[in-house]
């Protein structure tokens, strides 16, 4: 399966960069702090859905530095669904560079922009869904990630 999982990554990362901004339905981003990200500040994305026939992929745009000590990241992602159901998705692995360092996404500067998609999901009810986003790194405080967006696509 993490072989699977290697091959379509990238895969799904050049479909999703090359989507049409007009399938977005959802994009919202936090800065994070330029001391870094402690592991226990998390990042709140909150989308309304009212569509629950369609298909949408989910995906995260990183922006790290170009000095980021790291070749991937972690997260923990919590959804919280309209009727208080929740569920947990734990050390969701992304990849940023490619083994021999050179980075995934487009360069501008110090700065390293990759929309990395994570999953297609069709909303099971009408409401107000709020997905609670930590990093899962081994460092407390992760430095080099820069902005974390979380991206809805119609599909």
């Amino acid at each position: 399966m993490l072989k699977f999982l290697k091959i379509i990554q990238p895969l799904l990362l050049v479909l999703t960069l090359v989507a049409c901004d007009r399938n977005v339905v959802y994009d919202e981003s936090h800065r994070i702090d330029e001391e870094g990200w402690e592991a226990s500040n998390k990042l709140v994305f909150n989308y309304d859905a009212d569509d629950t026939s369609s298909t949408y992929l989910c995906c995260f745009d990183i922006r790290n530095c170009d000095d980021y000590p790291y070749s991937n990241v972690y997260f923990n992602i919590k959804t919280i669904y309209p009727d208080g159901a929740v569920a947990v998705d734990t050390n969701l692995q992304f990849i940023l560079a490619e083994k021999d360092g050179r980075w995934l996404g487009r360069e501008s500067g110090r700065y390293i922009d990759g929309r990395y998609p994570f999953c297609f999901f069709k909303f099971p009810q009408r409401g107000s869904y709020q997905f609670v986003v930590s990093h899962a790194m081994r460092d407390t405080v992760l430095t080099g990630i820069r902005d974390v967006s979380f991206v809805i696509l119609r599909q």
